[in-house]
């Protein structure tokens, strides 16, 4: 069976295809990555499928393709739309009928390969535009799957960074003490364009320019530290526990002194806009968490601890 991972740059495409391949009983069995936007279109048949000594000019002795390589096992194709037509051709016999033929060579070989491919843009767009073909993504199409962007799951971020930071302590030979809570809380409010890749790229800075035994600031994560993402217009607690509207006049010195003058402790507060949030987010804690511009473990946490979350 096929498998297609959808998902921007940077989302761990590979990461999940090796995880999928180790997890099946082809594990003990070659597992080939490939880009194929990185090898040069002339030369991607060739790669992929095989070349037998004087098929072209260079082509001095006869070799293996990647799929004979991976034969038993897994290839990865990333970019897999990025292969010319003659190599889509090709692969969608490999993957009707398990055989492929070297380029220059009339001898059919039986291969069986199990073919995860990767994108990061639309191959139904790329067909419309007639540069993939239809019965190709039909048969890669199989078992699509959808990888969410960093951004929409910064729970995983913490557990994320800590696999990061584990592995470039032993890669510099230093201990520091991980990220601050500046620096965690910067993390959570970043957009991650570069997704997952990128915040390995932003941990391995952090440890290179942080001593040993001592905690990762913002200031090492990024060259320049980003703005925050923008939040949600401001209210006023009254003294109902009720969130009103902000006018333009009232600076938040004003809505602070309200609170202090009614008599509103900070729990009460914290209570108040935690379960508004979680009414606003229909008791969804991801939701709610988004809308207070925390983690979803931080809220929960905060849920746990006022008892909100053992009633909803």
């Amino acid at each position: 069976m096929s498998v297609l991972l959808l998902g921007e740059t940077g989302v761990g495409k590979e990461v999940i295809a090796r995880s999928v391949h180790l997890r099946s009983e082809r594990a003990e069995q070659p597992f080939i990555a490939v880009n194929c936007a990185a090898i040069p279109p002339d030369l991607i048949e060739a790669e992929l499928f095989g070349v037998e000594k004087g098929a072209y000019t260079g082509a001095n002795q006869s070799r293996p393709g990647r799929f004979e390589r991976a034969n038993t096992g897994t290839i990865f194709l990333d970019e897999v739309v990025e292969l010319t037509p003659r190599a889509q051709a090709t692969l969608l016999r490999v993957l009707q009928e398990g055989e492929l033929e070297r380029v220059g060579d009339n001898r059919t070989r039986a291969v069986d390969v199990r073919v995860i491919a990767a994108t990061n843009e639309s191959l139904e767009k790329a067909v419309e535009e007639g540069r993939f073909r239809s019965d190709l993504f039909y048969r890669l199409n199989v078992f699509p799957v959808k990888i969410p962007p960093l951004r929409e799951r910064l729970e995983d971020l913490p557990l994320l960074a800590e696999h990061f930071l584990n592995k470039f302590h032993s890669e510099y030979n230093k201990r520091t003490l991980g990220l601050s809570d500046k620096a965690l809380e910067l993390c959570l409010h970043y957009h991650w364009p570069g997704n997952i890749r990128e915040l390995e790229n932003v941990i391995e800075r952090g440890v290179i320019l942080t001593d040993n035994n001592e905690s990762i600031s913002r200031e090492s994560l990024f060259a320049g530290v980003p703005e925050p993402q923008p939040s949600q217009p401001q209210g006023i607690v009254d003294s109902h526990g009720q969130l009103v509207e902000k006018t333009s006049e009232t600076s938040r010195g004003d809505w602070a002194s309200q609170i202090l003058g009614n008599g509103i402790g900070l729990d009460d507060v914290e209570e108040t806009l935690m379960r508004r949030a979680m009414e606003e987010a229909n008791q969804n804690v991801s939701g709610a968490a988004r809308i207070l511009g925390l983690s979803r473990p931080a809220l929960a946490y905060r849920l746990k601890k006022s008892g909100i979350l053992a009633e909803s």
